[in-house]
């Protein structure tokens, strides 16, 4: 969707459109009018256009799950999981016919409804038809919160000002950078010409960092576009990523990298993964095996949700398997006082980031599906 000229031109022409109006008649328009009228324009006449009927089933079944949740007639887990049911069979591939565009970062949203929200807001139909279908979100994220959702629309007037405007252009344009200049170079200078050649130590250096770099630029990319294109309307759509080559180690990189669904998941995966676990008198006593549990499955989810695909799974594991191990390097530094002042000497700390670095590229390349795994 961002990649086309077309859409730029509706998002800004809608956003203009819709100012002008709301200044003619007094700044009486509010945010909910403009995204249940943007949602149903965008997502109907230009992301779906001719395969409308999975969607329209996609949000009935989804709307559902929430009123009889509502109703108290589903529990949160039961609703939960049949939210999760159509992503979890089209991940399978067990019912593809459930495939659409955007179904992961819909059913997060979904899901982030039925934790996160209160009663009197799941039940305002446009509200959450405007949330799970919102265009700048719906390919890959960011993934951004009812909290914050309900938030952003629910102020009372509308303005777009200049200072507002420029400040979302600045941000599309950056965005435009990082995913058709730098991106689109790596691509056709390097992953083009190293991905076809027979693996080699030298073939998974260069394209370990030559897909890491490229992943970065075209999803960081992706997502200042997406945060750009949800200032013009208002919306406060959270950071995606923070100079991730600056990591310290793999708990500061996932801080960094895709910020907003590492986020989700640890409220989502890890935190009742926790605290169901230290309901356990052995846990209890060993918290940092229920943490490792719980980040190991954080973050193995973070591949892995992509699908079971060998690639995602192995990915995935190396995720969480390598921040499970610097957690335990943590909990022994605790212990040793040698350790910890080893730990923080210049050198050990200069590797430490390059290890980070090293096994993250490493990961994501697994990732890309490009290596042998």
């Amino acid at each position: 969707m961002y990649t086309s000229a077309p859409f730029f031109a509706v998002l800004f022409a809608s956003s203009l459109l819709f100012a002008g109006v709301n200044r003619l008649l007094g700044n009486r328009l509010t945010y909910a009018s403009l995204f249940t009228a943007f949602a149903l324009i965008a997502v109907w006449g230009y992301v779906f256009k001719n395969q409308i009927t999975i969607p329209l089933l996609m949000f009935a079944y989804l709307y559902v799950i929430a009123v009889l949740k509502d109703k108290s007639w589903l529990k949160t887990w039961q609703s939960v999981t049949l939210s999760l049911l159509p992503l979890v069979l089209v991940k399978l591939h067990l019912n593809n016919h459930w495939g659409m565009l955007g179904l992961s970062f819909m059913t997060f949203r979904a899901v982030d409804v039925l934790l996160y929200r209160n009663k009197k807001d799941s039940r305002n139909f446009f509200q959450y038809f405007s949330y799970l279908f919102l265009p700048f979100v719906i390919l890959a994220g960011p993934m951004y919160r009812w909290r914050s959702w309900v938030q952003d629309i629910t102020q009372p007037k509308f303005r777009l000002t200049t200072a507002v405007f420029l400040q979302s252009m600045e941000q599309i344009f950056y965005g435009i950078v990082q995913k058709f200049l730098f991106a689109m170079l790596i691509d056709n200078l390097v992953i083009s010409h190293w991905s076809h050649r027979p693996f080699t130590l030298t073939v998974g250096v260069v394209m370990s960092l030559a897909y890491s770099f490229y992943l970065y630029f075209d999803f960081a990319g992706y997502s200042n576009m997406a945060i750009g294109a949800g200032r013009l309307f208002g919306l406060n759509l959270p950071a995606n990523f923070n100079l991730p080559i600056l990591a310290k180690n793999p708990q500061d990189f996932w801080r960094r990298f895709h910020i907003s669904l590492s986020e989700w998941l640890r409220d989502v995966v890890f935190m009742p993964i926790y605290m169901n676990l230290m309901k356990v008198e052995f846990f209890r006593n060993h918290k940092v095996t229920a943490q490792n549990i719980g980040i190991f499955c954080t973050l193995f989810c973070m591949g892995a949700w992509n699908g079971l695909e060998l690639n995602y799974v192995v990915s995935g594991a190396l995720f969480g398997g390598i921040s499970v191990i610097h957690n335990m390097i943590l909990w022994l530094a605790k212990r040793s006082q040698k350790m910890s002042t080893w730990l923080k000497m210049p050198l050990i700390v200069f590797m430490g980031r390059m290890l980070t670095l090293a096994s993250a590229a490493a990961s994501l390349y697994i990732f890309s599906g490009m290596s042998p795994v």
